[in-house]
């Protein structure tokens, strides 16, 4: 025990030092970035009572031009550098404070944005803790929208976040600046912040402020609220439902919801905490369904009545069923500006799929779907122009914002759904230009599609060069199939598949396999991929009465080739 003593000492001594570097402890407080050096490193101290995570004069620096007041701010850009790879970035910058004998605590700031260039929004989060940064509360969102700051140059705005009560006679209190952006495609603008004036305010001025509805389930909502909220308030005709709008780009087609049942109908509120509701529905939320919630005539402890706000919502609790099984990344001219690129996901499953909330994330960025209901073994696609596409290729389709697939560098895309801080992927890939991904696909006009919707699209083996000539585009001839079954079968695998008739489709005991070729192996797939039975002998009468209702692939086998077949057992 007594050799572990110098260490305790020094981390004590340790601890009490950063505290009294890094803690504000005379109020009100001003900030305004002046007349220091800004200490560059990772989670590092870079002036007294400020502790940036990325401090290299890039995410976090000393802004000299731009500022509100005198010579100096303080700038936050969410970017990667070279060689990094990541989906999101965030850059914080906390500032630590000893509330100690203070009530009513107001930070009040000053935003502008310096533009980038690309099309894309920055998030500027503040978040607080009462237990020195241990543990934070819910995210409150500053910006010109819901989506942050656009990318554009802007003058200073003045923004004020009060305190939660919690904060109120708290030593042990950090105020977090969070910049956020997707990393993958271009640059957002830079935030500077200037003038931060943290005050006691004679008394509670600020009315309360509903934090962004968290949807627990099709019954239920949770509503945080940033302080605590009077109890006789919590009304259901303050809360009011209405049909949203999709945050669709192009015409998404006939698919939209069609079966909507009333709009949701509050029961009871709940009040879990003096700050966090639970509104608990008697008409429950249509999965994939956009709706607006509208919040008014809430109240605080001390009277004061918030804005009405009104917040759009969708839930979609989805996890699998949905396969990426083509992608047109590069059209000729090669690593031109690619107007005719595309994503298509299949549905493998047997029931209807609502896309609705999801969202395809990481080359692009797609927002959160539109309302379409994806019918089992059906197709839908989402594209970079979709004037372009449907000029071409005569599909409506759902176009995404802003970025194009890289034309020489790997690209991740994945499928997540409204739950997607969770990690909750529902299908994901990472592709390369060239092999030995199929390489045709690299500048050359064709799409690349995957061989069978069941297979690992993860592993290159498993795509090939579209084979189906589609037309002529700028002089380049594109071959693709989008929204319709791949041309994967090369010219041997097209004569073996039209070889082959299986019946009677929908099959009910016996499944009859007629092949003018030798078939080697048969094997049925359900429709989320695993193998229920696997025929080495017997090919033209195959017994099927045990398996369950439902569709299958069927894989059929020859020496040099395979087809797939797909059937519907009654």
């Amino acid at each position: 025990m007594k050799r572990f003593l110098p260490l305790l000492l020094v981390l004590l001594f340790f601890s009490l030092f950063t505290k009294t570097f890094g803690q504000v402890t005379q109020f009100p407080y001003t900030e305004s970035f002046e007349n220091v050096t800004f200490t560059e490193g990772n989670n590092v101290f870079f002036i007294n009572n400020w502790f940036g995570n990325i401090v290299d004069g890039v995410r976090i620096f000393q802004e000299k031009t731009n500022v509100k007041s005198c010579t100096s701010a303080l700038g936050l850009w969410p970017v990667v550098e070279e060689g990094e790879d990541e989906e999101e970035i965030e850059i914080t910058a906390d500032v630590n404070l000893d509330l100690t004998g203070l009530e009513n605590v107001v930070a009040n700031f000053w935003v502008a944005t310096v533009a980038t260039g690309a099309m894309k929004h920055v998030k500027l989060y503040l978040k607080l803790s009462v237990d020195g940064g241990l543990t934070f509360g819910p995210k409150f969102i500053m910006g010109t929208d819901y989506r942050g700051f656009v990318n554009a140059d802007t003058p200073y705005k003045e923004f004020t976040f009060p305190f939660h009560t919690d904060a109120n006679d708290n030593p042990n209190v950090v105020l977090k600046f969070i910049a956020k952006s997707g990393a993958k495609k271009g640059t957002v603008a830079k935030l500077l912040i200037d003038d931060v004036y943290i005050y006691s305010a004679p008394e509670d001025l600020f009315p309360p402020i509903a934090v962004e509805p968290k949807i627990l389930n099709v019954n239920q909502i949770n509503i945080q609220f940033n302080e605590a909220v009077d109890a006789s308030t919590l009304d259901p005709v303050n809360f009011v439902f209405s049909l949203g709008s999709t945050s669709g780009h192009g015409d998404t087609g006939e698919h939209k919801i069609t079966e909507i049942n009333e709009l949701p109908a509050i029961e009871s509120i709940n009040q879990i905490e003096s700050d966090l509701i639970t509104l608990n529905l008697i008409t429950p939320l249509n999965i994939g369904r956009y709706y607006d919630l509208e919040i008014s005539n809430i109240t605080d402890l001390a009277g004061n009545t918030m804005v009405t706000t009104t917040s759009t919502i969708i839930y979609n609790p989805l996890t699998k069923g949905l396969v990426i099984t083509e992608i047109m990344f590069d059209e000729p001219p090669k690593e031109q500006n690619d107007n005719l690129e595309f994503i298509e996901l299949y549905n493998i499953t047997d029931t209807p799929i609502e896309l609705g909330g999801l969202m395809i994330k990481g080359g692009i960025a797609s927002g959160k779907l539109p309302e379409y209901t994806l019918q089992p073994d059906s197709y839908w696609i989402t594209v970079k122009n979709a004037v372009a596409f449907k000029d071409f290729f005569g599909i409506d389709a759902y176009q995404w914002m802003g970025a194009n697939l890289s034309n020489d560098e790997a690209e991740s895309l994945f499928i997540v759904n409204t739950n997607h801080h969770s990690g909750v992927m529902i299908d994901s890939l990472t592709y390369h230009a060239g092999k030995p991904w199929p390489d045709r696909a690299a500048g050359l006009g064709h799409s690349m599609e995957l061989i069978n919707p069941l297979s690992d699209n993860t592993d290159p083996a498993n795509w090939k060069n579209s084979s189906n000539y589609f037309g002529v585009y700028n002089d380049y001839e594109i071959y693709a199939s989008p929204g319709a079954a791949n041309s994967t079968l090369g010219v041997k695998d097209s004569f073996f598949k039209n070889a082959i008739t299986i019946y009677p489709n929908p099959v009910k005991d016996i499944l009859i396999i007629n092949s003018k070729i030798q078939i080697t192996k048969v094997e049925i797939y359900s429709v989320l991929g695993k193998k229920v039975k696997e025929i080495k002998t017997e090919f033209n009468s195959i017994k099927t009465s045990e398996l369950p209702q439902g569709i299958y692939i069927v894989k059929i086998y020859s020496e040099k080739a395979y087809t797939t077949k797909k059937i519907l057992k009654r």
